[in-house]
């Protein structure tokens, strides 16, 4: 009996040595430490200092958050997410039914992803008026009144977020805020409050109350009094003061959210990663820093016909009505658009575009497709590149390619490329990913025809895998160096391996 219980032992010993060998280590570094901070740069945002109240409650969020992944909650702003196109009356722009304050009060919102105020309009001095759009609304616009909200509180300038309190002749006075859009002109200011922003649940059809802060929009000029967003703009961008920052923070969402747009509707959600299957594409630093959903086109395309040399970067943002490129780039496309759309180019009255064509027949004509291909080979083709226009009888008699010239070096794929996508803005991983959907819900992919017509389909067609792709791994956790397996430790497992097979075969024979 001693042999056999030797053979054991060695094996014990053996099997320990083996697992020695796999012992791999990696150095751990605490989630808010300041190599932590460093690592994470611009994207880590708001920082807090060490021992703060700020540090507690951020480890009391990510300790949510844990919990919150394995469920994937998804909130919206309005019951099932919905959002409707204002069409030409408000600006081509996308809104959703936002509601605030205690009690709470319903306001029509624009939906901007190139901007990251919230505000609506508030103890106005100069705002857009709000009558004339009844007949076409189920509810009246609002006026915020915080005064009237159990739950406002002005914003100090000593806050953290206030920019411009610099400015202010006292720590404890009311924060003012001033923002110009690109529009020219276009501005809104006022003052900064803290309120309840009130969502449902996806998951749960519960209601959520979130604290946010808004802008008490007093004084609006430009095109926010000449009918676009008259009831005020959810900025939905990169900055802290963001909603989706504010929810991510809390611990509520996954920091992302998505918009899925259709024709004249579609939904947003926050908290939504989207699916495997999409697309994907990484977002890119503006002049080094991570402050809007920029990513790289490494080309254009029209039909069969590529532009190599078209390179640039585009903001992706759904408060553009309508996709504007650098000018070289805008000229090539155009061009190209001219030589293989199959109609005759006329003079329209409507000066907005460049390209715009009769229709002789009852028919829309053959439209080339526009694609643009953005980092990592990966295409976004515009499910309909023009905009048409109807007679009295509603018969189209007119389409315009509905691209403009960007005066900037740096383009943006406006709501008019959006349609007929479910696009999400991954701001923990930093991505934008995209797929086809017709906005049914959150896991439907169905397919939507790709323009007008597939005629002009390229001859040489893009690479098969752009079609299924899974979108960008997440990030390694910072300082957190990859784990090795060199040749050393393979060989050493290897050997030990070895070890145990011929102790086992021993034992075997030995016992029969």
């Amino acid at each position: 009996m001693r042999l056999p219980l030797l053979l054991l032992l060695m094996l014990a010993a053996a099997a320990s040595a083996s697992a020695a060998a796999a012992t791999l280590s990696a150095r751990m570094v605490h989630r808010l430490s300041d190599e932590a901070r460093l690592a994470a740069g611009a994207r880590g945002g708001l920082w807090p200092r060490r021992g703060s109240g700020g540090y507690y409650r951020a480890l009391v969020r990510n300790d949510l958050q844990r919990r919150l992944g394995a469920k994937h909650q998804l909130l919206s702003i309005s019951q099932g997410g919905g959002i409707f196109s204002g069409g030409n009356d408000l600006g081509w722009l996308y809104y959703t039914w936002v509601e605030v304050g205690t009690p709470n009060t319903s306001f029509l919102v624009a939906l901007d992803t190139g901007s990251d105020l919230f505000w609506v309009p508030c103890d106005c001095i100069e705002c857009a008026p709000l009558s004339g759009y009844r007949g076409s609304l189920d509810r009246d616009m609002g006026i915020y009144k915080p005064a009237e909200s159990k739950t406002s509180r002005h914003l100090p300038c000593s806050h953290e977020l206030c920019s411009l309190g610099s400015g202010c002749a006292t720590a404890k006075q009311p924060c003012p805020y001033n923002i110009e859009y690109f529009q020219e002109n276009t501005t809104s200011s006022g003052l900064l409050i803290e309120d309840t922003l009130h969502l449902d649940s996806r998951e749960s059809h519960v209601s959520v109350k979130a604290s946010v802060i808004i802008g008490c929009g007093r004084k609006q000029s430009g095109s926010y009094l000449d009918g676009i967003a008259p009831d005020g703009l959810l900025g939905l961008g990169m900055a802290d003061i963001s909603v989706p920052s504010f929810l991510a923070r809390a611990g509520l969402v996954r920091n992302s959210f998505s918009m899925c747009f259709k024709e004249d509707s579609g939904r947003i959600f926050f908290g939504d990663q989207g699916v495997p299957t999409q697309q994907s594409t990484p977002f890119v630093p503006l002049n080094g820093k991570f402050q809007t959903y920029a990513v790289n086109v490494d080309k254009s395309c029209v039909g069969h016909k590529c532009f190599e040399s078209t390179s640039f970067q585009a903001l992706v943002d759904s408060g553009t009505s309508f996709t504007a490129l650098p000018l070289d780039v805008y000229k090539a496309v155009a061009i190209e658009f001219d030589k293989q759309v199959k109609a005759s180019r006329i003079t329209h009255e409507d000066d907005s575009f460049e390209y715009c064509y009769s229709v002789s027949s009852l028919e829309m004509p053959d439209v080339p497709t526009v694609t643009l291909t953005l980092a990592a080979n990966k295409t976004f083709q515009a499910i309909n590149p023009t905009i048409s226009h109807s007679d009295k009888e509603g018969t189209i008699t007119v389409f315009c390619l509905a691209i403009q010239p960007s005066p900037e070096p740096i383009g943006i794929i406006g709501q008019n490329f959006l349609v007929g996508y479910h696009v999400v803005f991954d701001r923990e991983n930093m991505n934008l990913g995209w797929y086809r959907s017709e906005c049914h819900d959150l896991d439907n992919s169905t397919t939507v025809p790709l323009g007008p017509s597939q005629h002009n389909s390229p001859q040489d067609p893009l690479p098969s895998n752009e079609q299924q792709t899974s979108p960008a791994g997440t990030p390694a956790v910072a300082g957190k160096p990859p784990v090795s397996s060199g040749p050393s430790n393979l060989h050493m497992l290897l050997a030990n391996s070895y070890l145990l097979l011929l102790l086992t075969m021993y034992t075997v024979f030995f016992i029969s």
